[in-house]
């Protein structure tokens, strides 16, 4: 009998990653302004600049359009999910699946007591004031799939464990999240160890 494939769980959206865009997309957004603002006063004050200069304010002003827009997108395009086997963390240039072989725990924590608001920079308080006071799922690994350095490249530094290898959700449901891993992988874990079993009664 063919064993069903569990359900995966909800997409979760990652707080921290669209924190980040949020601020991508403002300077974007001031980037344009000042762009048209600089447009405004040499057109208004030195016009006989406009023809040389235009061309690099067009530039500009292209590049801002196209990173707010990317910006405004990417914010709706990372999630973290439970799967049947592994747990899936997508932006919109990562695609990292993580086994469950390599999982040692999951376990929730108060967001505060892994950055306190008193050891953090003006600027880090700024950036992380909205989540203070709310609960993380911390999953804990062996190892990282892909070298860390890397994956620095795709992910916010605050999604990384302290010390460890291990990756840091910051989610609008943790508990949804916290249960839906907690269950698939439990039934993974058993399935490995009744496919084990099985494997030593054939030999």
């Amino acid at each position: 009998m063919k064993t069903r494939t569990p359900k995966p769980g909800k997409r979760h959206p990652l707080l921290l990653y669209r924190r980040t865009m949020d601020r991508a997309l403002a300077a974007a957004v001031l980037l344009g302004i000042l762009i048209v603002v600089a447009w405004g006063w040499i057109y208004f004050g030195e016009p006989q600049r406009m023809a040389t200069i235009s061309i690099w304010l067009i530039a500009g002003g292209i590049v801002a359009l196209i990173f707010a827009v990317f910006a405004f997108l990417a914010r709706w395009m990372a999630y973290v999910q439970a799967r049947s086997d592994h747990l899936r963390v997508v932006t919109p240039f990562l695609n990292l699946k993580v086994s469950y072989r390599r999982v040692r725990s999951v376990h929730p924590a108060d967001f505060n007591q892994l950055l306190p608001p008193n050891q953090t920079s003006w600027s880090q308080r700024n950036y992380l004031e909205p989540f203070f006071g709310m609960t993380v799922v911390v999953v804990e690994l062996s190892s990282y799939p892909l070298n860390r350095g890397m994956l620095r490249l795709f992910l916010p530094k605050l999604m990384f464990s302290k010390g460890m290898p291990g990756l840091v959700f910051l989610v609008p449901d943790w508990m949804a999240l916290s249960t839906e891993l907690d269950s698939l992988q439990g039934t993974w874990v058993q399935f490995q160890k009744k496919h084990r079993k099985v494997g030593r009664g054939l030999l």
